[in-house]
């Protein structure tokens, strides 16, 4: 139970981590003018840390899920497609937004970013709550 108690502990912490960004990042999509280098700083940093959680989850997540049980195992799975695509629109997000296409859009810009800083609340929020939560219970059990 302690190493699965250990990964949730830390996989919270990844979650927090992302929460803080996507504040600092929802506050420079507030702003009336963009801030290309807080911009592209926000961004990136969003991107490696999804990705490094992607990669905790599956060295630490997943294997606890198969070890408690099929539903479980089948819960984290759907969840993991969900992120994985979520990361995908990131990554094309990114790609798209080019400076240029950011200064000539920025409402555009904020909408379409906000939009998937959303979406990534709302996928920690079903992790902690359909994943992480059940899986401590499963080894209390």
């Amino acid at each position: 139970m302690k190493r699965n108690s250990d990964a949730v502990r830390t996989m919270c912490s990844q979650h927090d981590e992302l929460r803080a960004l996507v504040v600092r990042y929802r506050s420079e999509l507030a702003k009336p003018a963009p801030d290309l280098a807080a911009l592209s700083d926000c961004r990136w940093k969003l991107l490696r840390l999804v990705m490094a959680h992607l990669a905790y989850e599956e060295a630490h997540l997943f294997p606890a899920l198969a070890r408690s049980g099929p539903a479980l195992e089948a819960a984290g799975r759907a969840l993991e497609s969900d992120v994985s695509a979520l990361f995908a629109r990131f990554q094309e997000h990114v790609r798209e937004w080019t400076a240029v296409r950011i200064e000539a859009d920025w409402r555009a810009f904020g909408e379409h970013a906000s939009m998937l800083l959303n979406a990534l609340i709302v996928r920690m929020d079903r992790e902690e709550q359909d994943l992480y939560a059940p899986l401590l219970v499963a080894k209390a059990a």
